[in-house]
């Protein structure tokens, strides 16, 4: 039966079974047609991996639930739900779900419950050729480290590109005169994120077209106004001094001498003169209070009879100052902004040589190439045609991506028996800096329908989740301050459509209370932790400590707590404070590694000793221990630590792949006596690096710079510890006990920027936009600069607003929130300000009290007695290859058995190995190694190393296989013809005379001569000067031949 299509908003607040009510409607979509495969034709979008896998759970739960046979007489809610209203009978249902269930299982491909960035994902893959992509491309989550590298780039090739090269330094040379650091990587590095926001993208578009003398000659065009302007102003402080000399008026006739000290300021140095909202003089100018009452009538009248021109005067220097304002604002993000496309083409170039591609680009380039695409294309490529949309969390849907689904969604609603379900809360949006704006979902849940099918918006109001004090708080609180809201919209989400009903859940418990304001921050940060540690203090007894969880906005905050509730024997879960980062071995590690790899950072050797002589239990003087070692040569070095019962070789290290490298420093200096999770997971990231990456250890020291503030242990949520994350990490969970510690100032934001329209674009060189930062200058430079800055606090309010709405609505039964004691000067823009505020308002507040209680601390809720228990891994144990007497045979060593097979290995074996050789005491590692890897078998080892030996012995060799030389062995070298050779060995001696040996196996030949020649031209061109050239054939015998 055709069915028209039905187009759902649900307007969801917190805890009010939402993906309850997703799953519902997923469910009735699937089972209300005969068609076991209809799933094929459904798209459910939610935001996080997290969350997809609930729904898919639960999608699959009920089915198995509904296949079962018992279902018909023990019905469970969702079932008799389902029943009523898709008027199917039980039976019916139940077979139903029988079929679906195992047509998904043998489908589970098709079975799309999917995240958008996932679904995204999948488009770029399906269109990777159409889009000009490599078809084996990676993806590279970490958008920002990538940026930081483009800048990097970028900065390494001043003074190949003239042009850029001025701008940077003239950049670099204009920050160290306003007394800020020459160093311009931090502005690049900021700036260069807009190329990847896509609240910026349509501007970028805008500027694609203007070269870097474009802004050159913008910024030379704003310098000499801005000059202008400056000698403008000193002429109208003269003028208005003069007109006040030439009235015989003392500057004490004036009220305060205010209007004769701006004209004074003026001519001297207008930067002292204060305009707008800091001028005392602009409230007198309004009051018209030029003089005070005492003076003489002569005088009132002289000061009446001039003090039109001198206001004009005033405003003339005003509008100036705005103006001056606007320009300063324009020059401020003038230069980054110029470098902006030579930032891009440095990303578009590594992009290329790593052959990766940015998530964060994906949906440009679907807007970019796809969104115009006639829907069944994109289905018959992606091979699925749905019908069917469900979108969760659509207020955090970011206008691209929404503007990108929209023609599919569209196609699929044009026809019968189809349907769209979004799902979303303006009050949860905190997205912003991504593209999310709670706007589009405001627009969507009221008047705004991009289709043509019939709309219909359903809230859902019951809170399922707290208790009835908790939600009866947040219901009256955030009702109370929604009054504070500037825009209409806004306050609207708050006063109408955040009142919850509450279910059968009575009780519960707030606290509200206030730390000391004006304490310095050591001591507030000291005052918070301590507030929290007696919370959780109180709670003992009826409550676990998986059951409590505190929120804080920013990490470092977090940290602060955690380090407190550690000190003081408190489990905690806390990725930042799990960080791998913090243990002293992982340290270690780092260090370690950051010395082999270079050997004269003597920083790094010294925090290995520190660690060393901790570890070990040195029982001798530290100083001494230092001393005796910090000064050794590398091998020398490890040799002395020998005596202090650590046993690594260098040679062995430098001979081994990266990641065994690794589990060999862990063996050698005992680091796993006990079971370390920071090891653990260190070398799984290790191993994860060393897989996808070639770059060793080098590489790896570079990762890990960049990657170390977010590398965490992983502990299971059943463990019994207290969580502690940030707000945003919050969302979407829910936890018996919240405590909500520190304080907000909901305006206050980190180097905001606007995009600001030009309207005069012929005197600013055609440019659309230019980008300038958020502050009270803009609200004062014009109409629009007072529009945008008035937008920006609008934003700011709800979003941080917003923020606190999700953190009070994650408790279930008890909410702790700590905050601080400040003064209200005007209207609040501080949490603790609302807070004391409503508190007014419903007649709570006392001056000399603390904290304020809101129901019974009673607990209500059973206890939860399934908590995991502590499980110890152990000992953690790793051993080299050569302990477990196993051979791994490479398939090149199946070619010894033939005649034919030896030749072709056995000259590029001894090539190999001979290159890693540098000294006699090399062979046995090098060998050890080979036959670590399969490469060569144990039976093979004593003709590898008589041949190996008769070489580096040879009494014509000896000497080039000797400790004090330099050696370089296939090193490649760049001729004058822009060719690339590869000698074997290259040997240096102290009084810089050069020796080339290059290795061949059979007889003696002359036509290797012009190779050797070859050499040599090239290796005296880098400024060596060449005395022999060796030829050695390794056969039955070993050959020299020298080249003349």
């Amino acid at each position: 039966m055709q069915e028209p299509s039905v187009f759902n908003v649900f307007n969801a607040s917190a805890g009010s079974g939402k993906t309850y009510m997703l799953v519902k409607e997923y469910l009735k979509v699937l089972l209300s047609t005969s068609d076991i495969n209809r799933f094929k034709n459904i798209l459910a979008i939610t935001f996080t991996n997290k969350a997809a896998a609930e729904m898919k759970d639960r999608v699959l739960s009920n089915l198995r639930d509904f296949a079962k046979a018992e279902i018909v007489q023990k019905k469970t809610k969702m079932f008799i739900q389902l029943e009523r209203e898709t008027n199917i009978q039980d039976v019916l249902l139940h077979e139903r779900s029988k079929k679906v269930l195992q047509s998904i299982l043998y489908n589970y491909s098709a079975f799309n419950i999917t995240t958008i960035d996932s679904f995204t994902h999948r488009l770029i893959r399906n269109f990777a050729f159409d889009l000009g992509l490599s078809l084996n491309f990676d993806v590279e989550m970490d958008a920002r480290s990538l940026l930081y590298e483009a800048v990097d780039l970028l900065i390494s090739n001043i003074g190949e590109d003239q042009e850029l090269t001025k701008v940077l330094i003239d950049f670099s040379l204009q920050k160290a005169n306003e007394d800020k650091s020459w160093d311009i990587s931090r502005e690049l590095k900021e700036i260069a994120q807009i190329l990847l926001n896509e609240n910026d993208l349509l501007h970028v578009q805008e500027l694609k077209d203007k070269s870097l003398q474009d802004f050159v000659d913008l910024k030379a065009t704003l310098q000499k106004r801005l000059k202008s302007i400056r000698e403008e102003f000193t002429e109208i402080g003269k003028q208005g001094l003069q007109l006040i000399d030439d009235h015989d008026l003392n500057h004490g006739d004036f009220y305060r001498s205010m209007i004769p000290n701006h004209f004074k300021k003026l001519a001297a140095d207008f930067k002292s003169a204060k305009f707008f909202d800091q001028s005392k003089l602009k409230e007198r100018i309004d009051e018209r209070n030029f003089y005070s009452k005492s003076k003489s009538d002569d005088i009132k009248t002289t000061i009446e009879q001039i003090i039109d021109p001198l206001l004009e005067l005033y405003e003339q220097s005003e509008n100036l100052y705005k103006e001056y304002a606007l320009y300063s604002l324009f020059l401020g993000s003038l230069i980054p902004l110029a470098v902006l496309s030579k930032i891009n083409k440095s990303l578009e170039a590594l992009k290329e040589e790593k052959n990766i591609h940015l998530h964060a680009e994906f949906n440009q380039l679907i807007s970019k190439h796809l969104r115009t695409q006639p829907a069944p294309f994109i289905y018959e490529r992606i091979g699925e045609r749905y019908k069917h949309y469900f979108i969760d969390e659509m207020q955090d849907t970011s206008k691209l991506q929404w503007q990108n689904l929209r023609p599919l969604i569209e196609n699929a609603l044009s026809q019968e028996n189809s349907s769209l379900l979004l799902v979303g809360d303006a009050k949860q949006s905190f997205y912003r800096w991504r593209g999310g704006k709670a706007e589009q979902f405001i627009g969507l849940s009221k008047n705004e329908n991009p289709f043509f099918t019939e709309k219909k918006v359903s809230p859902l109001t019951i809170n399922y989740r707290s208790y009835s004090e908790i939600i009866n708080f947040n219901n009256n609180f955030f009702q109370f301050i929604s009054k504070y809201f500037k825009k209409q919209s806004y306050l609207e989400i708050y006063l109408k459509e955040n009142q919850q009903k509450t279910t059968d859940k009575i009780g519960g418990y707030v606290n509200l209370s206030f730390i000391q304001d004006g304490l310095l921050a050591a001591d507030k940060d000291k005052v918070y932790a301590e507030k929290v540690l007696e919370v959780i203090d109180q709670t003992k007894g009826n409550y676990d400590y998986n059951e409590i969880c505190v929120l804080t906005r920013t990490r470092k905050q977090g940290v602060n707590i955690a380090n407190h509730l550690t000190e003081n024997g408190i489990d905690i879960i806390s990725s930042e404070t799990l960080l791998l980062e913090n243990s002293r071995k992982v340290q270690f590690i780092i260090h370690l590694l950051s010395y082999l790899q270079q050997q004269s950072n003597k920083e790094a050797q010294l925090e290995v000793l520190y660690f060393v002589f901790d570890h070990q239990n040195i029982q001798q003087d530290k100083h001494h221990f230092i001393s005796e070692l910090i000064d050794c040569k590398t091998e020398d070095f490890f040799e002395t630590l020998k005596n202090y019962s650590i046993d690594f070789n260098y040679r062995t290290y430098s001979q081994l792949p990266f990641y065994e490298s690794v589990e060999y420093m862990i063996r050698s200096f005992k680091l796993t006596k006990t079971s370390d999770a920071y090891l653990h997971f260190f070398l799984d990231e290790v191993l994860s690096y060393s897989i996808r990456k070639s770059e060793g250890a080098k590489g790896f020291l570079e990762y890990w710079h960049e990657k170390k503030d977010k590398l965490s242990v992983v502990v299971p949520e059943e463990k019994n510890a207290v969580r502690i994350m940030t707000i945003h990490k919050s969302k979407g969970l829910e936890f018996p006990v919240v405590i909500f510690a520190y304080d907000l100032d909901i305006y206050r934001e980190l180097n905001p920027k606007t995009w600001y329209p030009i309207t005069k674009k012929e005197k600013f060189h055609d440019f659309d936009r230019l980008l300038v930062n958020v502050n009270k200058s803009l609200e004062n430079v014009s109409d629009t600069g007072s529009k945008l800055y008035q937008q920006r606090r609008n934003e700011l309010e709800l979003d941080n607003i917003n923020l606190l709405y999700v953190t009070l609505t994650r408790a279930i039964e008890q909410l702790y929130i700590i905050s601080e004691k400040r003064t209200l000067t005007d209207e609040p823009k501080w949490f603790s300000q609302f807070f004391i505020e409503y508190l007014k308002a419903i007649d709570r507040y006392g001056e000399d009290q603390d904290e304020y209680n809101f129901g019974s601390k009673e607990r209500k809720s059973k206890k939860d007695k399934a908590l995991q228990k502590s499980f110890d891994s152990g000992q953690f144990i790793s051993s080299s290859w050569l302990d477990h007497n196993i051979n791994i045979v490479a398939a090149s060593n199946l070619l010894w058995d033939s005649e034919v097979g030896t030749s072709i290995i056995y000259g590029n074996l001894i090539h190999e190995i001979l290159a890693k050789i540098k000294t006699k005491t090399d062979i046995e590692n090098v060998i050890e190694l080979y036959v670590l890897n399969g490469t060569i078998s144990s039976d093979q080892i004593s003709s590898i190393s008589r041949t190996i030996n008769d070489v580096v012995e040879h009494p014509f060799l000896k000497d080039y296989f000797q400790q004090n030389l330099e050696v370089y062995c296939e090193r490649e070298i760049v001729t004058s013809d822009k060719e690339i050779i590869i000698p074997d060995r290259i040997v240096i001696d102290e009084n810089s005379k050069t020796t080339i040996i290059d290795y061949k196996t059979g007889k003696p030949d002359k036509k290797y001569h012009s190779q050797l020649q070859k050499y040599e031209r090239s290796v005296n061109e880098i400024g060596l000067q060449v005395e022999k050239k060796l030829l050695v054939y390794i056969d039955e015998a070993i050959v020299i031949e020298e080249v003349h």
